[in-house]
C-alpha cells in the first residue's frame, strides 16, 4: 500500500533486538503484578490475510476489556461520515483545482481518467480527502477491506466484552484536519506516486506485520512519512501517542487485563508507544502463547 498514505488511512517502536524474535505485533507490557497487551494492527486487509496471528486470539481471550483507537461502530455511521466530509470540505466554496498547481491538477486529472476515479464528484474536498479516497478505491480493487480492528470489534461485541476507545470521533476529525494543512500539491503527488506500488507495498507490509517485524514497518512507512510529511507525522502519530500514553498507564491500576489495539505505526520507532513505555520503566516483551 502507499507508504505514506496508508499510514494516514490506516493511521500506521522501539528498535528492540527482541523484534527479531517476535512472532507477531502483540506485546505484553507489565509493571509489578499488573499487565496489559498492546497490539499493533493493520486497518485494511484482504480476505486471505485472515485469520490473524494466533497471538492476537490468545491475548484477546485473556483480556477482560478491549480498547481500539476509536469507537469503530460510530465511525461507520452516516452521522460520522457526514461530519468527516464536512471537515474535509474546502472553505469559501473553493474547488480542488483552485488549490493545486496547474501541473499537479493535470496529473490528477490524467490519473482519474485512466483509473476511472470519479474526480468530478469530489471537487469540493481538500487534497487530504482526495488522497484517502484514491487510496481506498485502488485498494478495494485488490480485494482490500476492513482489517484487524473491525474483526475484533465485531468479535468483542459478540462475546459481550467491555470496550473502550483511545480517542473520540471529534479527536479523529481534528487530527485529519491537521493533516489537511499539509501542502496540497505534496499530498496529491505523494499519493499518485505511492498508488502505483500498492500491490507490492501491501504484500510487503502484511508479511512484516504477520512476522512482528516492526523495524521494517517503521523503515518502510514511518521514516518515509516522517521525512516527506513531518507535520502530518507529528499530528497523526506523535501527538496521538502522547495523548494515549497517560490513558494506557492508568490501565495498570485496574484489576482487569486490557488489550489495546492500535495501528502498528503507533508502536514502532523512537516516538512509538513501546519506546515511551520502556522509558517510563515498564517491562516489554513480545507476547508468547502459553500452551501449558
Amino acid at each position: 500500500m502507499g507508504k505514506i498514505i496508508h499510514a494516514v488511512v490506516a493511521y500506521i517502536g522501539l528498535v528492540l533486538s527482541t523484534n527479531l524474535f517476535a512472532a507477531s505485533t502483540v506485546y505484553e507490557v507489565s509493571k509489578g503484578n499488573s499487565k496489559i497487551y498492546l497490539a499493533g494492527t493493520i486497518h485494511m486487509l484482504r480476505t486471505q490475510d485472515f485469520p490473524p496471528p494466533a497471538e492476537f486470539d490468545s491475548a484477546y481471550r485473556q483480556a477482560q476489556k478491549v480498547y481500539f483507537e476509536t469507537d469503530i461502530q460510530y465511525s461507520k455511521t452516516p452521522e460520522f461520515a457526514q461530519r468527516f466530509a464536512q471537515a474535509m470540505t474546502l472553505p469559501d466554496k473553493k474547488s480542488l483545482s483552485d488549490v493545486l498547481s496547474a501541473d499537479v491538477w493535470a496529473e490528477l486529472q490524467a490519473f482519474s481518467e485512466q483509473n476511472h476515479f470519479p474526480l468530478n464528484q469530489f471537487m469540493n474536498f481538500n487534497a487530504a480527502m482526495i488522497s484517502i479516497l484514491i487510496t481506498i478505491t485502488e485498494s478495494k480493487k485488490m480485494g482490500v477491506d476492513d482489517g484487524i480492528d473491525v474483526y475484533y470489534d465485531k468479535l468483542a461485541r459478540q462475546d459481550k466484552k467491555n470496550l473502550g476507545e483511545m480517542e473520540s470521533g471529534d479527536d479523529v476529525i481534528g487530527y485529519m484536519k491537521k493533516f489537511s494543512q499539509e501542502n496540497p500539491n505534496k499530498i496529491i503527488r505523494s499519493t499518485l506516486s505511492d498508488v502505483e506500488n500498492i500491490p507490492t507495498d501491501l504484500k510487503s507490509m502484511i508479511v512484516s506485520w504477520r512476522a512482528g517485524d516492526l523495524d521494517t514497518l517503521e523503515r518502510d512507512m514511518g521514516e518515509k512519512m516522517r521525512t516527506e510529511m513531518p507535520d502530518a507525522y507529528k499530528s497523526l502519530v506523535i501527538d496521538r501517542n502522547k495523548k494515549w500514553l497517560p490513558k494506557i498507564e492508568q490501565m495498570f491500576a485496574t484489576p482487569e487485563i486490557e488489550m489495546v489495539m492500535v495501528g502498528s505505526l503507533h508502536l514502532s520507532g523512537k516516538h512509538g508507544l513501546l519506546a515511551s513505555l520502556k522509558k517510563s520503566g515498564y517491562k516489554i516483551k513480545p507476547y508468547q502463547i502459553n500452551n501449558n
